[in-house]
């Protein structure tokens, strides 16, 4: 009976030896650099920092960041409490993507550009890139792929990341081949910004992972993007709230936006099926406790608490 049962007790060892190690579970949240900060309590609720946004030239350079005193000291600040600061290149830039199209078109453009960043990060300590291409299409996507797999040897070489924002469906997801997967550490899916007001629910969450990960993106490598805004109007949910939304409603007139219940919804949604969820931005966060922060950051406690899913610290 003892020889069983210290079979036992060495056969459960080697189960739990090679059990897969659950990643942790990322939040990431955006900070603009024409606005607002990131204060010692919201660091203390997340993984990753993108600072928005440095922007490309169409000859392969960099535009000069904007508040640079802004960028160092978040830095400083975020690598003191363990988090990782990226810088988010690219961005929305009210649609004009012509400076990407012309580095991914011309090879030695590209070469420039990956080295420019490289120098960039190592400038201001940074922990990686966050590629920010809004859009890359059909006509374009082989360039994109060629870029990512440029820059992900680079960083990665560096011992730095490489992370990308992608739209939150299919209809800009012709731009980005599957080979993107393998050399991404994550994307940032940005399931948000449908048709006002219901622009960002639940069930286009859930559809912007099943998109993704059906055409064979890993779990641990989707990030759930959360708006912490309304539309049509692009309004905080901070002065939303000032405005008397319901903090735990998802409608204000014509409104939309998403409430505590959601964003605690969407987040169990993530720790069931990806592997973090993303912010933008975090100065629009309302505070004390209509805070979308701190609601996403108890639920990933009381989910630490009943599974093993390691908490954002």
């Amino acid at each position: 009976m003892k020889n069983k049962h210290l079979l036992r007790l060495a056969l459960g060892a080697l189960l739990l030896a090679a059990a897969p190690v659950r990643a942790q579970f990322r939040v990431v949240g955006y900070v603009p650099a024409w606005r607002g900060g990131v204060d010692r309590a919201q660091l203390a609720r997340l993984t990753h920092v993108n600072y928005a946004f440095l922007l490309p030239t169409a000859t392969g350079g960099l535009l000069p960041i904007e508040n640079p005193a802004k960028l160092r000291d978040l830095v400083a600040k975020a690598h003191a409490s363990g988090v990782k600061v990226l810088v988010s290149v690219g961005g929305w830039n009210n649609g004009d993507h012509s400076a990407f199209d012309a580095i991914g078109a011309d090879t030695a453009l590209g070469r420039a550009f990956c080295a420019n960043l490289f120098g960039f990060a190592r400038q201001y300590r940074l922990d990686g890139i966050d590629l920010d291409w809004e859009h890359p299409d059909a006509r374009t996507a082989s360039a994109y792929a060629a870029l990512v797999q440029r820059l992900a040897a680079g960083l990665h070489a560096r011992g730095r990341l490489l992370t990308a924002a992608v739209a939150g469906g299919a209809w800009a997801g012709a731009g980005i081949p599957n080979s993107v997967f393998d050399s991404v550490d994550f994307l940032n899916i940005m399931a948000y910004d449908n048709p006002a007001p219901a622009h960002s629910t639940y069930v286009q969450a859930a559809q912007s992972l099943a998109y993704w990960e059906g055409r064979g993106l890993p779990a641990g490598k989707a990030v759930l993007g959360l708006p912490f805004y309304g539309q049509p109007s692009g309004e905080a949910f901070a002065a939303l709230v000032a405005r008397g939304a319901d903090p735990r409603a998802d409608l204000l007139k014509d409104v939309g936006y998403n409430g505590l219940p959601t964003i605690e919804a969407k987040t169990n949604l993530a720790l069931d099926q990806a592997g973090g969820v993303m912010i933008w931005e975090l100065t629009q966060d309302a505070a004390g406790p209509n805070s979308l922060l701190a609601a996403i950051a108890q639920t990933v406690a009381r989910r630490a608490r009943t599974r093993a899913v390691p908490l954002p610290r």
